[in-house]
């Protein structure tokens, strides 16, 4: 496992990509070279960064301002990075930006979805496919959009050097949940703050298809592994059965309502959503699945997956899908481009109630020649 110095190495300006350098205005954990409130600032052309608990703050220029929103407690730190106040002429948000907005529904949901679960560590098995757990042991990894920083956490109890990574409040879960020896960063996908060739493994997992340009951070993350590390994505599948369409059409056209809820009201009208679901298909599934002659039948439900999980993980996901501006879905081809438009080879796609796809940065670090396969 790298020392946190090593990781904090990896960091450059978004400006100018110059390598940065760390000033502390009070000394604490979870990075000593940090303190939990600081700022990081260029070498090269003097651009700072905000430190606020322990995570430097390396948002685009349009989304800087915001913080003094988020932690208005943090006012020397955000100052010290020369970042000013918003005003009426300099507002702190563009209006209906969506990236703020997708920021926004995320925080909410992992501010109150996101204390750690036994169940976690299956979960990233599961997800990680092809790869082994015991491959983790000594990489570098990235995870882009870390949430509440479950896939994090699992990376580095196996013994990786993690870098996690999310575009809002977030971040401070995922902070809350990790080890001190992990970096978290707020950052947006797009515009990632890191040298190239900085990690053996990317992550990603149901964060693209929420992007409003998936293709454009896909490009942006693929650089960053080094040649022969490794890209693996979570996206969203286009049903292939009929009743599965059906039902992503109506959720389709509720969503059109939903996205515009406030967050506190679309929590709770999904948890009587997600006690239907329960009562109406989970529930049996768990009786059906218990007797041989009739594990058949069982196997044809959907929401299996949320047979071993708690009650509080079928209200998540209800909020996830209904709460997320953006949405895409993809074929298992369509998957695929999308990897190999970033230069990876030997991509594979698997199902996982959705498409794993793990492609291979090559080893020259050539890209792939490939055509866009467009998805709208």
């Amino acid at each position: 496992m790298k020392a946190p110095a090593e990781l904090l190495a990896t960091l450059r300006c978004l400006r100018c990509r110059g390598a940065l350098g760390a000033a502390s205005l009070d000394k604490g954990v979870p990075y000593p070279e940090l303190g939990p409130d600081g700022h990081v600032h260029c070498l090269e052309c003097g651009a700072g960064y905000p430190i606020i608990g322990g995570s430097p703050r390396m948002l685009p220029l349009a989304m800087r301002s915001r913080l003094w929103l988020d932690y208005p407690r943090s006012g020397r730190a955000l100052e010290a990075a020369g970042i000013d106040r918003p005003s009426p002429a300099r507002p702190a948000e563009p209006a209906g930006d969506v990236k703020q907005l997708t920021a926004d529904s995320f925080a909410y949901e992992w501010q109150r979805f996101g204390a750690p679960r036994a169940q976690w560590r299956q979960n990233f098995a599961d997800y990680m496919r092809p790869h082994s757990l015991d491959s983790f042991a000594g990489r570098t990894v990235l995870d882009v959009g870390t949430g509440s920083g479950r896939h994090s956490l699992q990376a580095a109890e196996l013994g990786a050097s993690v870098v996690a990574v999310d575009i809002g409040r977030s971040i401070d879960v995922a902070r809350a949940n990790l080890p001190p020896e992990v970096l978290t960063v707020q950052a947006d996908a797009e515009e990632l703050p890191f040298a190239p060739g900085s990690f053996d493994f990317v992550i990603s997992i149901g964060v693209l298809h929420h992007l409003p340009d998936p293709h454009r951070a896909l490009a942006a993350i693929a650089p960053l592994v080094a040649p022969g590390g490794h890209v693996h994505v979570y996206l969203y599948w286009v049903p292939e059965r009929a009743w599965h369409a059906t039902v992503l059409r109506w959720v389709a056209s509720a969503r059109t309502v939903t996205v515009r809820l406030p967050h506190r009201l679309l929590h709770a009208l999904c948890v009587p959503l997600a006690a239907l679901l329960a009562v109406g298909v989970v529930w049996p599934y768990r009786i059906l699945r218990r007797w041989p002659r009739l594990r058949g039948v069982a196997q044809g439900f959907p929401l299996k997956t949320y047979a071993d999980y708690p009650f509080g993980v079928l209200v998540n996901d209800q909020f996830d899908r209904f709460s997320a501006p953006l949405e895409r879905r993809y074929t298992r081809q369509q998957a695929r481009s999308m990897l190999e438009q970033a230069g990876l080879t030997q991509v594979q796609v698997l199902e996982n109630h959705g498409w794993v796809a793990d492609g291979r940065r090559a080893a020259d670090g050539r890209r792939a020649a490939v055509g866009r396969d467009e998805v709208h």
